[in-house]
């Protein structure tokens, strides 16, 4: 019988051959300024290995794995810039569908191995709910508002709405198409879409309720903390990648006379670099660890996300000083990665967000 770390190492070697049988940055840079912001033929790649339905309880269809599984197929896809779509639909939006406890939880749950609901979260920015209000009308639910920021909200199939309900905030899954719903979007670091969605007097039914105010918040909440720890793993994969280019490119690149990784300071800094990674890469193993644990789940996203998040930022920068005039151009490989690094550390809050949550928490003074 297969143990955890077995699925593991099978399922990081199957990703590692999609990246290298996939696009990689040829792809992403075809797919630049274009929705929706990532190859579609990749979603149908991704439902035929069974990926989507990876944190989709077996019970409701799913594989039924866990964080630990999504981490190590998200940290090998990153290397080959094919991070998106698994990221907004099979991570976020699959776990606030699994959190719910509304009539709408079950039929969508059950559609998104197949990729058949793909549901984003409707966020503001910094990941605060959106300000959307929630009336009822006509037996049903009419909503109003806008939400700023919604990963995936593009090609989405279903919206993931919080809305402030007199009862308290209740959790609606809105049909992208619904009369009254507006979309549009921004353009990330890496050229992604970020989708903005306004919502006009959108009727929905009480079947159209994912969770109700005793698990709505709890339900995002939870989510957000599952999806930065898998979020964390592909910036550690982004490290990783750029980290290897850059010791590649100091293995060839000459000046005066002699190859620029032969020079002692520069691989103290690379040496600098490895050690951060490896940090990383702890930190991102207490949160796999720990992130099945609702009592804890909130540190570990916070370690895992935060220092993550520093050390591609760390690694982004010193590549590019690394690699030299080369490193700035738009042609070179490094720029994709880069982009997508600043991308992924912004997205559910940077580290210094991250360092904020955890002096709230109260962990900075037990």
């Amino acid at each position: 019988m297969a143990t955890e770390n077995d699925i593991v190492a099978e399922l990081a070697a199957s990703a590692q051959r999609v990246v290298a049988d996939g696009p990689g940055p040829t792809g992403a840079r075809s797919r630049r300024s274009q929705l929706p912001g990532y190859d579609p033929s990749s979603l149908g790649l991704l439902t035929d290995l069974g990926w989507l339905g990876i944190l989709v309880p077996e019970e409701d269809g799913g594989i039924g794995l866990g964080l630990p599984e999504m981490a190590a197929v998200v940290r090998e896809l990153e290397k080959g810039l094919m991070g998106e779509p698994l990221l907004p639909y099979a991570v976020l939006g699959a776990r606030v569908l699994v959190h719910g406890d509304g009539p709408a939880r079950a039929a969508l749950l059950a559609q998104v191995p197949a990729g058949e609901c793909l549901a984003a979260l409707a966020l503001d920015f910094n990941g605060a709910l959106p300000a959307v209000t929630a009336v009822p009308a006509d037996g049903g639910w009419r909503l109003s508002g806008q939400a700023g920021s919604v990963v995936g909200g593009v090609s989405a199939t279903h919206l993931l709405v919080p809305a402030q309900a007199p009862d308290g905030v209740r959790l609606f899954a809105v049909p992208a198409n619904s009369p009254g719903v507006t979309k549009a979007h921004l353009w990330r670091a890496d050229d992604t879409p970020l989708g903005q969605v306004a919502l006009a007097e959108v009727v929905v039914g009480n079947g159209e309720v994912l969770a109700t105010p005793a698990a709505a918040e709890t339900a995002v909440a939870r989510a957000l903390d599952e999806t930065r720890i898998v979020v964390a793993a592909g910036l550690l994969g982004l490290s990783e990648h750029m980290l290897a280019m850059t010791l590649v490119y100091m293995g060839v690149r000459k000046q005066y006379g002699q190859l620029i990784g032969s020079f002692q300071a520069l691989q103290h800094k690379a040496v600098d670099l490895y050690i951060d990674k490896e940090r990383a890469a702890a930190a991102l193993q207490f949160g796999l660890a720990t992130g099945g644990d609702p009592a804890t789940l909130p540190l570990a996203a916070v370690r895992a996300k935060g220092r993550c998040s520093d050390t591609a930022c760390r690694v982004a920068r010193d590549s590019i000083q690394l690699h030299g005039a080369i490193g700035f151009t738009d042609e070179h490989d490094l720029g994709l990665y880069v982009k997508r690094a600043l991308t992924l550390s912004a997205w559910l809050g940077n580290a210094g967000e991250q360092r904020r949550r955890f002096i709230d928490m109260g962990w900075a003074l037990a």
